[in-house]
């Protein structure tokens, strides 16, 4: 995701005004959710996911990284084994820039891609409202369109798609003469933004998706209440 990988490198870059903890972060992973989940985690910049676990219906995994890290979380039913076991389909992601600017973390749940499964980020220490150490949640996915429907070898819709994702245009990914400043939001991404308030719906969503806290741990949870 270009976007949120320039965001967030901008951010970074402005962390010498504050410096960010020198301790990692614990990022709790809780799966609500019927069903097993297989957990994956992305490092900024890299390639392939660099850690996957099965995570069984009601139990959680705890993944360790460094204070400045950055990258994404996600999940998927129907896994057994430990890589990706869906390249390509689209998810429901938790995105993190630890120690950014002002020394905070930063994050937000991104649909920009796509979705497949509901997903809540909590910070569990530091204090306040609203954007700074909120709790973006999804509980209840939005409708996906049919055009918009990832389906498995089978036929059976697991995922849904971005109007980016299925398109490919520029007016959808904010891309060429539609970069920022421009990109405005579009059918799709407003049936989302409807649904689930607090998530990245396109590219130029920052305003109102973006969350920050100083925090030593997060609660990533799937399926949330």
């Amino acid at each position: 995701m270009v976007r949120f990988v320039t965001l967030l490198t901008t951010l970074a870059g402005m962390s010498a005004v504050m410096c960010a903890p020198t301790d990692g972060v614990s990022i709790t992973v809780k799966n609500n959710c019927a069903n097993s989940i297989q957990v994956n985690q992305l490092t900024n910049e890299q390639a392939t996911s660099d850690k996957s676990s099965i995570v069984s219906a009601g139990d959680s995994t705890t993944i360790n990284v460094g204070s400045t890290w950055g990258g994404r979380i996600w999940a998927r039913e129907g896994c057994s084994g430990d890589s990706d076991c869906q390249v390509g389909a689209p998810a429901s992601l938790a995105e993190f820039l630890m120690g950014g600017a002002l020394g905070k973390d930063y994050y937000d749940v991104s649909f920009v891609d796509g979705f497949n499964l509901p997903i809540q980020i909590s910070a569990n220490s530091g204090s306040g409202s609203g954007a700074e150490c909120g709790s973006p949640t999804c509980a209840t996915l939005p409708t996906c369109d049919s055009e918009l429907e990832y389906k498995d070898s089978n036929g059976k819709a697991v995922a849904c798609k971005s109007a980016c994702s299925a398109f490919s245009t520029d007016e959808y990914c904010c891309t060429g003469s539609f970069g920022r400043g421009v990109c405005d939001a579009n059918k799709y991404s407003i049936e989302i933004k409807n649904a689930c308030p607090d998530v990245y719906s396109y590219a130029n969503d920052d305003s109102s998706s973006m969350y920050a806290c100083q925090s030593t741990d997060y609660t990533v949870t799937f399926c949330p209440a």
